[in-house]
């Protein structure tokens, strides 16, 4: 079974700015995103119970559009999208998550 990679960004805002950053996410930074060469679709999932939370999940087309997703000029673009709000961002993480295929080196001989 392969499932295809995502990315997944999570941040914690400052109370005051949730509203305004929500805003800018769907009307701004969203599209820029959706731009990114081999994203597919986003997803935008609660944290719990803190109203502060923000968590996107994108998805990529295929293992192989990661790396030149990620080398794009619209990738570029989105990651400068985040420099106005990192005064208002507490924490902030983006990961990417992908299928591995074994190891040779985890083979096990009986």
């Amino acid at each position: 079974m392969c499932h295809r990679p995502f990315l997944v960004v999570k941040a914690t805002l400052e109370p005051t700015a949730v509203d305004t950053f929500r805003r800018w996410d769907q009307e701004e930074h969203l599209p820029h995103m959706m731009c990114i060469p081999g994203i597919e679709g986003a997803y935008h999932l609660r944290r719990g119970d803190a109203a502060n939370g923000h968590m996107a999940v994108f998805s990529f087309a295929s293992e192989e559009a990661v790396r030149a997703a990620l080398a794009s000029n619209e990738a570029q673009q989105a990651r400068a999208d985040w420099v106005p709000w990192m005064r208002d961002v507490t924490g902030l993480s983006v990961e990417i998550y992908a299928e591995i295929a074994p190891l040779p080196a985890y083979s096990h001989w009986n």
